[in-house]
């Protein structure tokens, strides 16, 4: 189960719209941790010049931000979550959320996917892409504008899954386990066969590759389904993992997405950075990644003489 949560705030309402979600886990037995990152106040533009900021401004700034994590982490405590920790740092925040996850041994990040600050950081463009490429940690990403009020307080109707069955796709089992028993919801495993952009395929050899994938996938569930999961598989056919996984996604029985950032099968050249990037700006439903952790490089053995 998650134990330690970490979620990033900066003062806005896109931002806080991980908060409701964070306060479920809190109350399901994980500690919650908030977060901000304090941003050096700009010089100010005057008459074509830049000028410094007058001397208390930082430190008003600074105020304002710690009064802002600890109001926050008592309306939650109101609202029946156990004692939130939170705290500032300094710096730049994609970083710096890297850094307290580490620090803390956070086993989850949940934060929206973009939001804008007081001094004009983004939240999509620069913070949540920075920590998905550098934390190797399970992110649960959230819109905004999609609340997800099921994944608040009800169980989720479904979460999909997207393998492509290599080693580092699979490395999201693990978090989805934790995160279906958390929330009470059936997990379906997806692969997509990929066909070729500009031939007619072979229907045997199409019909041949889906019936392998199929018999992986319902290994791989077999698995899950031992520890006590509701696990389905789902193998679809198209010309690209990106369309039919948004497509999939989309239906009323799945309340979540989840994949690793990439991975190294058999259609490589399209996941690699791209599938799960592009399905962040393409799905509005809340998307649990993982950046795998790098494999240490094996040495090289130099010959005997």
């Amino acid at each position: 189960m998650f134990r330690t949560i970490l979620l990033p705030l900066d003062r806005t309402r896109f931002a806080e719209a991980a908060l409701p979600i964070g306060a479920r886990f809190a109350r399901s037995g994980a500690q919650l941790h908030l977060m901000l990152s304090h941003q050096m106040v700009p010089a100010l533009a005057g008459m074509g010049e830049l000028v410094p900021p007058p001397m208390n401004l930082d430190a008003e700034f600074r105020d304002q931000e710690e009064s802002y994590l600890a109001n926050t982490a008592a309306d939650l405590a109101g609202a029946g979550a156990p004692p939130v920790e939170y705290r500032e740092m300094e710096g730049p925040a994609g970083p710096a959320v890297c850094e307290e996850a580490l620090r803390i041994g956070a086993d989850l990040v949940v934060m929206a996917t973009h939001g804008r600050g007081p001094v004009g950081r983004f939240w999509h463009g620069s913070v949540a892409d920075y920590v998905l490429r550098h934390l190797s940690v399970p992110i649960l990403l959230v819109h905004p504008d999609q609340p997800s009020s099921r994944l608040v307080k009800e169980p989720l109707r479904g979460i999909l899954v997207a393998l492509d069955l290599s080693p580092s796709s699979e490395a999201i089992l693990g978090p989805v386990v934790d995160m279906a028993r958390l929330t009470e919801a059936p997990v379906t495993l997806m692969h997509t066969v990929v066909e070729p952009p500009y031939a007619t395929p072979d229907p045997e050899a199409m019909a041949a590759a889906i019936a392998t994938v199929g018999r992986r996938l319902e290994a791989i569930a077999e698995r899950l389904r031992e520890q006590g999961l509701s696990v389905s598989t789902r193998v679809n056919a198209g010309f690209n993992p990106v369309w039919t996984l948004r497509d999939a996604a989309a239906e009323s029985q799945f309340d979540m997405l989840a994949m690793t950032t990439h991975g190294l099968g058999g259609i490589r050249r399209l996941w690699v950075g791209s599938v799960a990037e592009r399905l962040i700006r393409e799905t509005d439903k809340p998307m649990l990644i993982l950046r795998p952790a790098p494999r240490p490089e094996t040495p090289i053995e130099r010959p005997t003489r």
